[in-house]
């Protein structure tokens, strides 16, 4: 009897004190490279949200006279704006400049929790006035990976302004995805109460609505030209939600791009030179058009 009060007490524990924070707060890394590793011309950026944080980034030039359009990347859960300089350095090859960035919660940004696309995308809003008011004239784009293609398909419904939009290996809904990740760290056992307690507590302790981070519904009301990129080896995040977004997707002008034997990460090194190309001529040609 003592021993099944304490495994109660210690459930009880880890699931009020413990799972919402592992949602809420994932590790924070810090990447010691710049821009001039990669021989690229950039400038510093302090990024003040609609709640007063700080978010750090950099402006990355294109390596031409001028610029043809602006990417904006979104890095993924655990990651840093660092992790997207290699992608900056293709694209300044081609012309086209690149803002990148440690979104809240993570890197060297201010935040202590992370929403998940809840407020970010209205941090994405506040980066794009940015590039508007350096670049008026030229289309911007956003690619986001895993949770940064999450929160780039809220973004996209949030702000016209934003022309296009490449997403790889991304979640249909908060909560799936959440019961999905329970799932797996407890090898295939999974209770969705439980999962659906944790993730609406992480809201309260987060002030945010859980429910409300639906890439799935935000891309019914998504016009802008879309290509969504997924492994079909990926066991963080299941193909067929890649599909799914895909078919639910409003745009006329959508492209879906499935990588044999690709996984969460490395789609470039997986898909090799056709992916690749793909992606490339997807950004040239929605910058074109």
């Amino acid at each position: 009897m003592v021993l099944f009060l304490a495994i109660i007490i210690i459930v009880f524990i880890g699931i009020n004190n413990i799972a919402p924070y592992a949602i809420l707060q994932p590790p924070r890394i810090n990447e010691n490279i710049k821009p001039g590793n990669y021989n690229l011309r950039s400038s510093a950026l302090n990024i003040i949200t609609h709640d007063s944080l700080v978010l750090k980034g950099y402006f990355i030039e294109p390596k031409t006279d001028t610029a043809k359009g602006v990417v904006l990347f979104v890095h993924g859960i655990g990651g840093c704006k660092e992790h997207c300089l290699g992608l900056s350095e293709k694209l300044a090859n081609m012309g086209i400049a690149s803002l990148v960035f440690d979104s809240r919660a993570h890197g060297k940004s201010g935040g202590k929790y992370c929403t998940y696309g809840y407020k970010e995308k209205k941090d994405v809003s506040k980066i794009v006035d940015l590039i508007k008011n350096k670049y008026p004239d030229l289309k911007i784009g956003i690619w986001g990976n895993s949770l940064g293609g999450a929160v780039a398909i809220q973004a996209l419904e949030y702000d016209e302004r934003i022309g296009f939009g490449i997403i790889e290996s991304t979640f249909t809904d908060l909560d799936q995805i959440v019961f999905d990740y329970q799932k797996r760290l407890s090898k295939g056992f999974g209770i969705r109460s439980i999962s659906n307690y944790v993730l609406k507590r992480a809201g309260n302790i987060g002030s945010f609505d859980p429910k409300d981070v639906c890439p799935l519904n935000a891309v019914k009301n998504i016009e802008q030209p879309v290509l969504i990129a997924h492994g079909d080896a990926d066991k963080n995040i299941s193909v067929k939600y890649g599909k799914l977004l895909f078919e639910n997707l409003r745009s006329k002008n959508k492209e879906l791009v499935i990588v044999k034997g690709g996984e969460h990460f490395g789609l470039f090194e997986t898909g090799g030179k056709e992916y690749k190309n793909k992606v490339f001529d997807f950004i040239e040609n929605s910058l074109k058009n």
